[in-house]
């Protein structure tokens, strides 16, 4: 995509749009990729026209190069429209976006299992040995697929594995699946944990690891 031929002026509208978007959709994340991907591809249909080479492009790897710093600014503004939770790295937001296509949860989620694990650090160890972004558990590595849990690319692959066992084992409740992923499955078993009142059975630290990464959520 030649980005001299498309102009700041432009993509300050498209900014524009983004925003008017990104609140009609607020809440419905999934909706608002759909829509503001099709406004990249119109992007992708008019520029074509002017002879530039933007065809096949993605809105996860729109290749904006320019210098001019406004022009950067809103380019970056629409990429993260959509998402609450930063992280300020590129590398883990493309991981977390890689992972969602792959195992069907919702990036945000992620992000805020992410923020509430690790506050975005890679080498992050907790007291009890988990390790990364995601925490993992060093009896957990080898079967979730992972060699070096400090690699971005495979803690959050490995992480988001484990999230969509959870959901699947507790019918996609993300609060009995946020439970299990912090406390264990074999925990919530033994307490009789089965339903979101019951999380109540669980130790505090649990319980206010839910409550703070379904706030980080906010949906």
């Amino acid at each position: 995509m030649n980005i001299n031929s498309i102009g700041v002026e432009n993509l300050l509208q498209y900014q524009l749009m983004g925003q008017i978007m990104e609140k009609a959709f607020e809440g419905d994340s999934t909706s608002f990729q759909i829509v503001l991907q099709s406004l990249v591809n119109a992007m992708n249909d008019k520029n074509s026209t002017l002879g530039t080479t933007s065809a096949g492009m993605n809105l996860e790897d729109m290749p904006f190069k320019g210098n001019d710093p406004n022009l950067n600014g809103a380019v970056n503004h629409v990429r993260n429209m959509g998402s609450k939770i930063k992280s300020g790295n590129i590398s883990i937001d493309e991981a977390v976006l890689r992972a969602s296509k792959k195992y069907g949860i919702d990036k945000d989620l992620i992000m805020s299992v992410i923020k509430q694990e690790s506050d975005f650090n890679p080498n992050c160890v907790s007291s009890a040995g988990a390790m990364g972004l995601m925490q993992l558990m060093p009896e957990n590595v080898k079967d979730l697929g992972v060699s070096n849990p400090y690699d971005v690319q495979e803690n959050i692959n490995g992480g988001t594995r484990y999230l969509k066992q959870m959901l699947n084992m507790y019918g996609n409740n993300k609060k009995l699946a946020l439970a299990a992923y912090n406390a264990g499955p074999g925990t919530l078993s033994r307490r009789g944990v089965d339903t979101i009142p019951e999380i109540s059975k669980l130790p505090n630290e649990t319980r206010d690891y839910v409550k703070k990464v379904m706030n980080y959520y906010g949906k």
